[in-house]
């Protein structure tokens, strides 16, 4: 097993919580309905864990972008709170 210090960690929401979805951006690939490819990470190791989580923060959509077809994006807030919370996932 590798290092601790040489792993990256990710934290996503939202649509992606699916590995599909999320894969994409690590192996530079077209996410469904998305018009953009995306540049793929130098590292393209996958994840060898994954551990559903919360966000003590409020997840909204907002905005339309072009790559999803003008629908909105999500986003949390910069605030945490104790009382909200968005499921993530820690990978």
């Amino acid at each position: 097993m590798d290092d601790l210090q040489d792993r990256v960690s990710y934290a996503c929401y939202s649509s992606n919580l699916l590995d599909e979805r999320f894969l994409c951006y690590i192996k530079g690939e077209q996410p469904a309905v998305a018009k953009a490819v995306y540049g793929e990470c130098l590292d393209k190791t996958l994840p060898s864990e994954s551990e559903d989580m919360y966000i003590n923060s409020e997840l909204s959509f907002a905005r339309a972008s072009q790559n999803w077809d003008n629908g909105g994006v999500a986003f949390i807030r910069t605030t945490f709170s104790p009382t909200v919370s968005t499921m993530g996932r820690s990978i």
